[in-house]
């Protein structure tokens, strides 16, 4: 229950910050574009970061993996304005459910990975 409360809470860090990331402000097409760009790569460092500060297992694992399956839950997800009265909290579930998803789907998947192997020492191979 600890792994997927602190993936939860590094899942919610990283989506904040994309929230924060998509609110910068923009002058013309070119900065738009920078933007766009940046939105796009800064779920890779950001990841690594919150895994690293969460102290997950397999924490590199963690947070190289976690971008994509936010993506894959990107596709997936149902479309949030038919839920929500607001246009902008629908575009921040868009962005925050697959951060928090993805990031704890990841962080479990790791650990049953990587932990089964790590508890086991005395296998032999011979």
């Amino acid at each position: 229950m600890r792994l997927l409360l602190k993936s939860a809470l590094a899942g919610a860090a990283v989506g904040f910050l994309l929230l924060l990331l998509l609110h910068w402000p923009t002058r013309d097409s070119d900065s738009e574009l920078k933007l766009a760009m940046a939105f796009a790569l800064a779920p890779f460092p950001l990841s690594m970061v919150a895994a690293l500060l969460a102290r997950l297992p397999a924490w590199p694992a963690v947070g190289l993996v976690a971008p994509f399956a936010m993506l894959a839950v990107v596709f997936i997800q149902p479309d949030y304005g038919s839920w929500v009265s607001g246009e902008n909290l629908a575009l921040y579930l868009l962005i925050a459910v697959p951060a928090v998803t993805g990031f704890t789907l990841t962080a479990l998947l790791c650990a049953l990975l990587f932990g089964k192997a790590a508890e086991s020492p005395g296998v032999d191979t011979a």
